[in-house]
């Protein structure tokens, strides 16, 4: 079922990235305006569904880890019972290994695998909690500091900030994916949306120069499309 979902999504991406071609081909020709607006809400449709995909991926392999480990806790089962350790004295601190969720739910982190944490901050993202969003994914970085969501992880953080319009902090994340993970597949998105934040900001100079570099060096990117449309806005 995993091998399924994501051929769906590279299926979409490949039809998405199709798509940005030709309404990049219809700008730069001056072709009919009404084409290109139908293409593009097109896009925006497709764009959901990869993000669908992307989600039910999530799931999956949330699924296929609590399944793994349900399986080591019955292979413990098995193993003899040790004699039981005297509880801790409680502590005047709170738990470390615990975060606050909204509803006043307690998490414990050090429970999660990479793949759930990475979900439970991405799911705050989806709904709108960028606060919240912007801590899991922080903690996701500091217990998981080396795996294949880690830049992800630190590119929508970005993300969370660039929707609440704070754009200095935007930028920081996006330079932060593309410092610390050159070989990224999210470093072209990050130096576009710098791009655009810089812009929002108002420095056309700063904008100009990220999206110049995301055309000049990932020119079949689909973020590549948008920065020259936006290159164009700013002249």
């Amino acid at each position: 079922k995993v091998q399924a979902e994501s051929r769906k999504f590279k299926e979409t991406e490949a039809e998405l990235r199709k798509m940005l071609e030709e309404a990049d081909r219809l700008q730069k020709s001056g072709d009919v305006t009404q084409k290109l607006d139908a293409l593009e809400a097109k896009i925006e449709s497709l764009k959901i569904r990869q993000q669908g995909f992307d989600q039910k991926l999530g799931e999956l392999l949330r699924r296929v880890d609590e399944s793994a480990r349900l399986e080591e806790g019955k292979g413990r089962e098995k193993e003899p019972a040790l004699p039981l350790a005297k509880a801790p004295a409680p502590s005047a601190k709170p738990d470390e290994t615990t975060r606050p969720r909204a509803g006043g739910l307690d998490v414990p982190l050090a429970a999660l695998t990479p793949t759930a944490a990475y979900n439970q901050a991405y799911s705050d993202y989806l709904k709108g909690n960028y606060d919240l969003a912007v801590a899991g994914f922080e903690e996701f970085l500091k217990r998981f500091p080396e795996t294949s969501l880690t830049a992800h992880a630190q590119y929508w953080i970005g993300e969370a900030y660039f929707n609440k319009r704070s754009y200095l902090q935007a930028i920081e994340a996006y330079e932060r994916v593309i410092a610390n993970f050159p070989k990224s597949d999210k470093v072209p998105a990050a130096l576009a949306k710098a791009g655009v934040a810089y812009a929002e900001l108002g420095n056309a100079v700063k904008a100009r120069v990220l999206l110049k570099r995301v055309v000049d060096e990932y020119p079949q990117s689909a973020e590549a499309a948008m920065a020259r449309r936006r290159l164009a806005e700013l002249r």
